[in-house]
């Protein structure tokens, strides 16, 4: 279903889905490229990077890469297919019948020759297609628990789908392209008036004259307006596309309870490619879900839904049926912060009794047998002066079928015995690397998954949250005069000065939770909000020009807090405010809420985004997360010499910088092509990382020496 309901007596704590995606709203556009076939091995498990797919490997833009909305997938990162388009938004023409919603298409493949054999490829070359899957609402506990679980599963009537196609060398009517036009005065519309358009108006469409084409309105506007209208035709090269495979829509529930082991989270579906008419230099193949809307009675409840999980994707020659595991270990989901309460705080608020005792990593190997792994980590300030590190060990890892996830604790939850040294600057941040990979670095079939990076931030905030929502979070009373209260609570180590909250909400259909709230602040006394030192009221659900940012509340006149307090709302409406809520981190120890005279503790796993602001006055936007570089390199491993490929940069200068895994550099290069290749005959055999450096923009990948 599209959201959860809990009731505790008198009142509701609700649950949606989001509307819109902020991080895909928020990525530039791509415009029309040139592509290079892509040749044999495909392969991606979307585990080093975030947001739109990999240009160099995808056509398409609708699915979301992330780290967030899946539950134990394969390898850390997948690809997910949901009800909003590539501008993050509901799709227009969504309905509570199953529609078509996103697509993730390949770029053209060569199936046309055979690397391997210098020839034609045949099809007892044994081509293989290979995937994992999983349905979306997952709960992180077996058996389920409701409040814990992330996302909406597609219903029976839903459904997953993959397509192989290819170009058939036609052209066919894609859409138009559009231009504006002002309205113009002297129309005759069945309101009789001339300088107002009613819904039911046609206009004759000067654009695409000497057809008769006619524009209806089903708006209102006045003469003198400009509107846009379709100018020309656009035209594209049209494909033959072929069903191959799908699924109906279902429940890991399911799944898990079919498996004796529990551990069936994701599922792998491998198929031969045996029709020879695949056999091409322009081989396409596509997903495809459709999914359909659930109107709950609140507009706002009409969310993204019915979201499907795809990972590790592999096309390959000289496969087999019984090629079902891979000889991999990974990451399977983003490690934690270093911090016992907060993903970010005040920097002249932290202490080093702030720290956790203990890192968490969820990791996996997920091959057939037992490999040998190594695990290390390095805590480094953003200028790389080293401030912690864990030297690597080397353990057995039992495969996860039959086994579950690696345990070790000297791995998984490895000792934090380093602090942060405050340097009494306004802000800091520092990299927390962690490296799992196969004993030696050589055998392991994806090393991109084997390094998973947190970025400890010390900003003017603090914050229980990771910046991403997975729902929407609002409060729903059944009294008639409903009184409303959420507070969030803080602790300080030092008094300080209070200048305003930070919020993330949702946007919804037809902006229905913009209504009025009142912004709170108020003491502490037994672990319940008493004293209101600030009330706020008139305010309203608002959203940055950049949809991954958070609104500023800023107070007119600051003041002076100590000790616990706490920042919330109040509200005398059961609109539902739809405020972000992060599913990944559990803040429940630090929130309440009051529907009825009575202050109660929460039952939904998350955190909301409720972020107050501290410290003395400066802008308080966040420092822009900048997009990373895409490149690839090949061979990997490799002997004498890699080859550095940017994969959106083309032409422009980068500085490359090589690391050992201690942190230390080996080499130094400058790169002023698209394509570079690197000597690395005097190395030593091990594991290196290249990082990429260009205009404010970085990236890292691992290079194994053999």
């Amino acid at each position: 279903m599209a959201f959860l309901c809990l009731n505790v007596m008198q009142a509701q704590e609700v649950l949606t889905g989001l509307t819109h995606n902020p991080q895909i709203m928020g990525l530039p556009q791509v415009k029309t490229r040139n592509v290079t076939p892509v040749t044999l091995p495909f392969f991606d498990d979307f585990s080093n990077y975030t947001g739109a797919p990999k240009s160099s490997l995808w056509a398409d833009r609708q699915a979301f890469v992330n780290n967030s909305y899946p539950m134990v997938p394969p390898s850390i990162g997948v690809a997910t297919l949901d009800a909003l388009d590539e501008n993050g938004l509901i799709y227009s023409h969504a309905e509570s019948q199953p529609f078509g919603a996103d697509t993730l298409t390949s770029n053209p493949i060569r199936l046309d020759y055979n690397n391997v054999y210098h020839r034609p490829m045949q099809i007892s070359d044994s081509l293989y297609f290979s995937f994992y899957y999983q349905p979306g609402g997952a709960s992180r506990s077996y058996p389920p628990v409701e409040w814990e679980r992330i996302g909406d599963h597609p219903e029976t009537g839903d459904s997953l789908v993959l397509e192989f196609g290819y170009p058939t060398g036609d052209s066919m009517f894609v859409g138009y392209a559009y231009s504006d036009y002002e309205l113009p005065y002297n129309h005759h519309g069945h309101s009789g008036d001339s300088t107002v358009y009613s819904p039911g108006d046609s206009l004759l469409n000067p654009f695409l004259l000497p057809d008769t084409v006619y524009f209806v309105f089903d708006f209102y506007a006045n003469a003198g307006a400009s509107i846009e209208l379709p100018s020309d035709s656009l035209y594209g090269p049209e494909y033959r596309w072929n069903h191959v495979w799908s699924t109906a829509g279902c429940t890991v529930d399911q799944w898990l309870d079919e498996d004796e082991h529990h551990l069936c989270y994701f599922k792998k579906a491998m198929i031969p490619i045996t029709d020879p008419q695949y056999l091409r230099s322009d081989f396409h193949f596509r997903f495809r879900n459709y999914a359909s809307l659930e109107p709950n009675g609140y507009v706002a409840w009409e969310s993204n839904v019915d979201q499907w999980h795809i990972d590790y994707v592999q096309l390959e020659q000289g496969g087999s049926c019984f090629d079902i595991y891979p000889h991999d270990v990974t990451f399977v989901s983003p490690t934690t912060s270093a911090l016992e309460e907060y993903q970010s705080m005040p920097w002249n608020q932290y202490r080093p009794t702030d720290m956790k005792e203990n890192f968490h990593n969820d990791m996996a190997n997920i091959s057939s047998g037992v490999i040998n792994v190594s695990y290390s980590y390095k805590v480094t300030t953003e200028n790389g002066i080293l401030v912690g590190e864990q030297v690597p060990t080397s353990e057995n890892a039992a495969p996860y079928y039959n086994n579950g996830l690696y345990v070790n604790p000297f791995h998984t939850d490895p000792d934090i015995d380093f602090y942060y040294s405050y340097d009494g600057a306004d802000s800091a941040i520092f990299y927390i690397t962690h490296l799992f990979t196969v004993t030696g670095g050589v055998g392991d079939d994806c090393i991109a998954n084997d390094t998973c990076v947190f970025q400890q931030k010390f900003y003017n905030y603090y914050a229980y949250d990771d910046g991403t929502a997975e729902g929407g979070y609002s409060l729903i009373s059944q009294l008639t005069n409903p009184q409303t209260y959420m507070a969030v609570r803080f602790t300080l180590a030092q008094a300080d000065t209070l200048r305003g909250v930070r919020m993330w909400f949702n946007s919804v259909f037809e902006d229905a939770n913009v209504e009025p709230f009142t912004l709170m602040v108020w003491s502490d006394f037994w672990d319940e909000p008493d004293e209101v030192l600030l009330s706020m009221p008139g305010q309203y659900p608002g959203h940055a020009a950049d949809p991954t940012e958070f609104v500023y509340y800023e107070f007119e006149e600051p003041f002076v807090v100590s000790g616990t307090f706490y920042v919330g709302f109040y509200q005398q409406h059961n609109t539902p405010i739809n405020l972000g809520f992060d599913q990944n981190n559990d803040a429940r120890d630090h929130w309440l809420y009051n529907t009825s005279g009575e202050w109660r503790e929460p039952f939904l796993y998350g955190a909301p985004m409720i972020r107050p602001v501290l410290g003395k006055k400066f802008d308080c936007t966040p420092v822009c997360e900048t997009e990373k570089l895409q490149f690839s390199v090949y061979p990997n491993p490799a002997d004498q010499q890699v080859t550095v490929v940017l994969d959106q940069l083309a032409n422009q200068h980068c500085e490359a910088v090589l690391y050992d895994v201690m942190g230390r550099i080996v080499a130094e290069y400058s790169l002023n092509d698209n394509c570079n290749t690197l000597n690395i005959s005097n190395l030593n055999s091990g594991i290196y990382l290249l990082q990429l450096k260009s205009e404010g923009q970085t990236a890292i990948q691992k290079i194994i020496k053999r």
